[in-house]
C-alpha cells in the first residue's frame, strides 16, 4: 500500500466516523432521513474499507 493509499484510507476512516456520529446524533433529534442516510453512508464506507483492507492483508508472512 502506497503512502497516498494510506492517506486515503485514513481519510475514509475519518469520514466513516463522522457519518456514524451524525447518525447517532440525528436519530434522537428526530431527523430520521438524515440519520438513515448517514448510517447507510457509514455502512457503505465501512464495507469498502474492510474489502480494501483484506485486499492488502499479507496472506503469507
Amino acid at each position: 500500500m502506497t503512502d497516498v493509499e494510506r492517506r486515503m484510507f485514513r481519510l475514509l476512516l475519518f469520514a466513516d466516523g463522522v457519518a456514524i456520529a451524525i447518525s447517532m446524533v440525528a436519530g434522537p433529534l428526530q431527523h430520521t432521513s438524515m440519520a438513515i442516510g448517514a448510517a447507510v453512508s457509514a455502512g457503505l464506507i465501512s464495507l469498502c474499507l474492510v474489502a480494501y483492507g483484506l485486499y492488502f492483508w499479507p496472506w503469507k508472512r
